[in-house]
């Protein structure tokens, strides 16, 4: 359980979800900077998982939405391309959930395949993470990063109590299976966060206040994207839960891993943070 009393829980949703939910941050500020003042302070756990890890770092680092937001929408980035195909990765699960006496079996037969997986060269994954991140160090904000061990299954939650290399955990929660190498950390092998949930919301369990943002509808070709149980695990604190709306699924497009997505997802995030501050703000106060 955090201590901290408020936390901002941020899913996966791979590059266009990066580029989302900054936009959705800034589109808040745009609209309600004392919100933001509020919602971004060292009294807010910061919990995120795979794309959701890496704006969760960036924000820990004391950059600027402003500047988060101008390096989505560069003509350039250092982002590799790639494509997931959501029937294929389905196709994975099933085969993994076939017969599994349970959740963590599931994902330890996902783990076997990802390891099998052919990927690009893990040091080029990682200088990707590398890029993306301003500061390669924990800082003293309240960080909770998941991933997943591909061996047992289990799910691991870093922190900067771990001992671990900041970038290595942000590229192991990204790791896609199937898409991206597992990585690395203290001799075991590191899988997506997102492999056990899209957002983890549990890990937020004992904050009084919860934000969830979703770069996704709450039904995915993957299954739901924030479980009823983990919300329920979320009790008695007050939740809200904001997803991507039509729009803004409509500009990250069909491959959330395309760096193209970046741009449509960055500006269709803002837009969908503007009309939204004014709930969001009721609901923080």
């Amino acid at each position: 359980m955090i201590s901290t009393k408020s936390a901002l829980v941020l899913a996966g949703g791979g590059v266009a979800g990066i580029a989302w939910e900054t936009g959705f941050l800034l589109g808040l500020q745009d609209e309600a900077p004392i919100l933001v003042q509020r919602l971004l302070t060292h009294s807010t756990t910061l919990i995120g998982t795979s794309a959701g890890s890496t704006v969760a770092a960036q924000i820990s680092s004391g950059e600027s939405l402003q500047g988060l937001f101008d390096r989505q929408i560069a003509a350039t980035t250092t982002e590799l391309s790639a494509t997931i195909d959501l029937a294929q990765l389905g196709g994975m699960i099933a085969d993994a959930t076939n017969n599994a006496a349970s959740a963590v079996q599931v994902r330890q037969r996902l783990g076997t395949l990802a390891l099998k997986a052919d990927t690009p060269p893990a040091a080029m994954r990682r200088a990707v993470i590398e890029a993306r991140l301003t500061t390669h160090e924990w800082s003293g904000w309240p960080l909770l990063i998941p991933a997943v061990d591909t061996s047992t299954g289990e799910l691991r939650v870093f922190d900067r109590t771990s001992g671990t290399n900041l970038v290595d955990v942000v590229a192991a929660s990204c790791a896609v299976p199937g898409v991206w190498p597992p990585v690395e950390i203290e001799g075991r092998l590191y899988m997506d966060g997102g492999a056990r949930s899209l957002a983890n919301a549990d890990l937020a369990a004992g904050a009084e206040q919860v934000l969830i943002l979703v770069p996704s509808p709450a039904e995915t070709p993957l299954g739901v994207a924030v479980p009823d149980e983990q919300l329920r695990d979320l009790d008695p604190a007050q939740v809200l839960m904001i997803n991507a709306d039509a729009a803004s699924q409509e500009a990250m497009g069909a491959n959330p891993l395309d760096p193209e997505a970046r741009i449509p997802a960055a500006r269709a995030g803002r837009d969908q943070g503007r009309r939204v501050a004014a709930e969001i703000d009721a609901f923080w106060s």
